[in-house]
């Protein structure tokens, strides 16, 4: 009974933070200034770049959906951002405006190919991640100018209570997320679509809206986490988002998210940052070659997603009570 209430509690949290709080001791082992709370805070406050992006790309996987082009929507929002802001303050409205407002068109557009016309998601939104990556490249012809201001800058450098403000701001993006798709109509509807959407249908809910609404969800967390990044940064970066192409799927399928759709869980999303931003730390602290970073890297998280999937098929199969 204990084991049982035991395995509740991590499903009710995801199964990912235990490999949170394993990775993060070994890494203290290997390196004992892991322990140190500067380092806590930097590695929470790294994370909390991708934490942001991975949060939206949860709500397209929980549809059964992917977003590659949230990669090209944090390059262009830094891009845009640093342009238009030219360093100054005043011009901080117009360009959080506009980064917003391009996003949520790409995500519309996005949600229309895969819901209306029935692009295969993978497809429709790799090549609008190439469209995007492109467009940025003929808007700096190749070398892009402008900065943020100071006042912007602390939105990425900042501290609030002892934490970065990145880390708050994510913070408050996941509880947010986590209310509408655990406790609003339009989270069940999202959940009903990814498991099953000719059911869905048939009960009655639009999966295109829903698929609209995901798609443009995860475009806008994809510029909100551009946007923080730009303001951590300060410069525009023609290279900046490309980091994120494949680690916001990671971070979302090592929380334990079906690719398939319909299973899903925004805090454990939270803990698969964490998990990616300590992996990239501890490989940093081992001193091992890129290449065999992206090899450790590979295989942790292949390992991490099978400890998940056996968990949760030991969960199933146990004999009910």
């Amino acid at each position: 009974m204990p084991f049982k209430r035991a395995l509740q509690l991590l499903s009710s949290f995801g199964a990912i933070w235990v490999a949170v709080i394993g990775l993060y001791v070994l890494s203290g082992i290997l390196q004992p200034a892991m322990f140190s709370t500067a380092q806590v805070v930097n590695i929470l406050q790294v994370a909390s770049f991708l934490g942001v992006i991975a949060a939206g790309q949860t709500i397209v996987v929980l549809t059964g959906g992917i977003d590659l082009s949230q990669a090209g929507i944090v390059t262009l929002t830094n891009i845009v951002a640093a342009s238009l802001m030219a360093g100054l303050s005043e011009n901080i409205p117009l360009a959080v405006g506009v980064a917003v407002a391009l996003a949520l068109a790409v995500g519309a557009i996005n949600g229309l190919l895969v819901a209306a016309v029935g692009i295969t998601p993978l497809i429709a939104t790799l090549g609008m991640n190439s469209i995007l990556f492109g467009a940025a490249l003929v808007y700096t012809g190749g070398a892009p100018s402008g900065g943020t201001p100071d006042s912007f800058q602390w939105l990425g450098n900042g501290a609030l209570l002892g934490l970065p403000v990145p880390t708050l701001f994510w913070i408050a993006l996941t509880l947010a997320l986590l209310a509408m798709t655990r406790k609003t109509v339009w989270g069940r509807r999202l959940y009903a679509t990814g498991a099953n959407p000719r059911a869905a249908a048939m009960m009655g809910v639009s999966t295109l809206r829903v698929n609209l609404s995901a798609y443009m969800l995860s475009s806008l967390t994809a510029a909100l986490g551009g946007l923080l990044l730009t303001a951590y940064t300060g410069s525009p970066s023609l290279g900046i988002g490309n980091q994120f192409m494949l680690t916001s799927v990671a971070a979302v399928v090592v929380g334990g998210a079906a690719l398939t759709g319909g299973a899903g869980n925004i805090l454990a999303t939270m803990g698969g940052a964490v998990f990616i931003t300590e992996l990239s730390s501890l490989t940093n602290i081992i001193r091992v070659s890129s290449g065999t970073q992206f090899v450790v890297q590979g295989l942790l998280i292949l390992v991490s997603v099978l400890a998940y999937r056996a968990l949760s098929q030991s969960r199933s199969t146990s004999p009910a009570r």
